[in-house]
This record gives structure tokens, C-alpha cells and sequence, in this order.
């Protein structure tokens, strides 16, 4: 009788011990299930908020009152979403089609790389994308990247930044750094004082007095002025938006949810040639601050 209670007990005990792990697992299900549900609704409110940043952006680009596409902080809140974006006129950056030798080796030595490979990446940077097998003086052609076991080069134009990744002596790191601060366009040689990131302005030919102005206008969020010509009508004209035509641009959204989400994004568009006409070109993911270091004033070489 002693051992049948006590079998009876033992079964109790395993049934009670079954129910209640059946518990916590419906439990921790459920919680698991309402934080997917949580997240989905957190995605949805960001992607919503990046949608009205676009068309805000792309409105803002020809109103009285404009956004200027110099790399200024806007903040904007929709739908309890703290948003900070930051609207970039490509001309701003280094083109890869156009830039030469000597202001590519600048925009590397100021990221910290020593002379030889700074010099070795702006070569190879314009063997890349000149026609010919002559290469530059520490440039890489096709034998040079047979060697190396890599494709390459392409003896075209670029197509995308990303194709900088494929450059013989280009390492992930120095890509990292190097890639927002370039643009695959038309192949204008020099980048826009007005519309470039503080790194690149330190490599451009105007004083440190003018730079301080540029920065210190975005600061002020005022109209750009173009101080290169000396009539005061043109300067004037420089400060007021004019219809917009066609250009390409980048938009940095970040977004922080009420919940404490941050979410950071970077989305490249081209407009034109109609008021309000855009199309989007890509769209990825970012780490949340990345658009402040680039459009910081305070700027620090990358230390290689």
C-alpha cells in the first residue's frame, strides 16, 4: 500500500512538474510571440517615417523655403518617431570618373594612410577606369591583378562606389571609411565647397576662413553662399533654390522610437526633370550615427 501511494505521489509530481513546464513554455511562446508582433509594429512605424522623410526631402528640394542638400541635420517627428535626417547633394562628394591623382591622394593621406599607399590607391583608383593597359607610376593593370588572383581592372567608368572594393590594395577597412565620401557620377573633377562633408573640405583649394563660413552657415541652418564671384547680384542668386532639374542625392534617416528603437538608414535617389519626380536607387541599412561622423565639423583622421 506504502509503495502504490508513493508511486501515485511520484506520478502526481511528474504530471504537476509537465504542467508546469507546459506553462512556462506557453508562456515564454506567448511573450515571444507579442515581441515579434512589437517588432513587426517598430519596423512598420520606422518604414512609415522614412516614407514621409522621402517625400518631405524631395519636396523640400524646391520650395520657397528649402531643405539645402549639404549634409545640415533636419529633425522631424511623425507618428511619436523622432526623426534626424540628413540630405546630401552627390556633387558634394569625390567623383570617382573624375577626380585626379593629386586629390585622390589627398582624400586618402587625410584619412591617415602613409604617402606609398595613398599614392598606390589613387594610381589604381585611374587605372581602373582609364581604357588602356599602362599603368601609373604605383597604379595596378590587368598583370598586376592576375597575380593577385583577382578580377580586374575594369578599364571603364564606375558604375557604383562598391566597385572600389575591387581596387588591388583597397582593404575593408580603408573601403569603410573611404566609400560614403565618394560618388560614381559623370565625372565632375572637383567636388562642390558648398555641398561637401567637412573631411573633404579640408582637402579642397579654399582657406580655413572660408571652410569655418561653409560649416558655420550649416550650423546657422542659412542659405549656402557662393563667395567665388564678385558680383554681389550672382551671390545673392547663389543663396536662393532654383527650380530643380535632375540631380542624384543621398538621404540619411535615422529614426527613434518611443520604445527606445533606433533605427538608421541610407537611401540614394535621383529627381528631375519634373517638380516632385524621383526615383528611388537603393535603400540599406546603417549603424545609427554613421551620418553625423561624416557631416560632423569636428573631424579626425581614420589613424591607419
Amino acid at each position: 500500500m506504502i509503495k502504490r501511494d508513493g508511486f501515485v505521489l511520484l506520478m502526481v509530481i511528474a504530471v504537476l512538474t509537465a504542467a508546469s513546464a507546459a506553462l512556462v513554455i506557453a508562456s515564454l511562446s506567448a511573450r515571444l510571440s507579442a515581441r515579434e508582433v512589437s517588432t513587426n509594429i517598430d519596423l512598420a512605424k520606422a518604414q512609415a517615417a522614412v516614407d514621409t522623410v522621402v517625400s518631405r526631402a524631395i519636396l523640400g528640394l524646391s520650395e520657397e523655403s528649402p531643405l539645402y542638400a549639404d549634409g545640415r541635420p533636419y529633425r522631424l517627428l511623425f507618428n511619436q518617431v523622432q526623426i534626424t535626417y540628413f540630405l546630401v547633394d552627390t556633387r558634394g562628394l569625390i567623383d570617382l570618373n573624375g577626380a585626379d591623382q593629386s586629390l585622390l591622394f589627398a582624400f586618402f593621406s587625410k584619412l591617415g594612410l602613409d604617402r606609398s599607399d595613398a599614392d598606390a590607391l589613387a594610381d589604381a583608383i585611374l587605372d581602373w577606369r582609364d581604357k588602356d593597359d599602362e599603368a601609373h607610376t604605383k597604379g595596378a593593370e590587368k598583370r598586376a591583378y592576375q597575380n593577385a588572383g583577382l578580377a580586374g581592372p575594369a578599364n571603364r567608368p564606375f558604375l557604383d562606389v562598391s566597385e572600389l572594393r575591387g581596387i588591388l590594395g583597397m582593404t575593408a577597412e580603408v573601403y569603410r571609411f573611404a566609400a560614403p565620401y565618394f560618388t560614381a557620377q559623370n565625372g565632375n573633377a572637383k567636388p562642390d565647397p558648398l555641398l561637401a562633408p567637412p573631411l573633404i573640405l579640408d582637402i579642397l583649394p579654399i582657406s580655413p576662413v572660408r571652410r569655418n563660413e561653409i560649416l558655420q552657415q550649416r550650423q546657422d541652418n542659412s542659405a549656402p553662399i557662393d563667395d567665388t564671384t564678385d558680383n554681389e547680384d550672382t551671390k545673392v542668386k547663389s543663396s536662393e533654390k532654383t527650380e530643380i532639374t535632375t540631380g542624384n542625392y543621398l538621404l540619411f534617416v535615422e529614426a527613434n522610437l518611443p520604445n527606445g528603437t533606433r533605427q538608421a538608414m541610407r537611401l540614394a535617389f535621383s529627381t528631375g526633370p519634373r517638380p516632385g519626380e524621383y526615383a528611388i536607387l537603393s535603400r540599406r541599412s546603417l549603424p545609427v550615427g554613421m551620418a553625423n561622423q561624416i557631416y560632423s565639423p569636428e573631424i579626425k583622421n581614420a589613424a591607419f
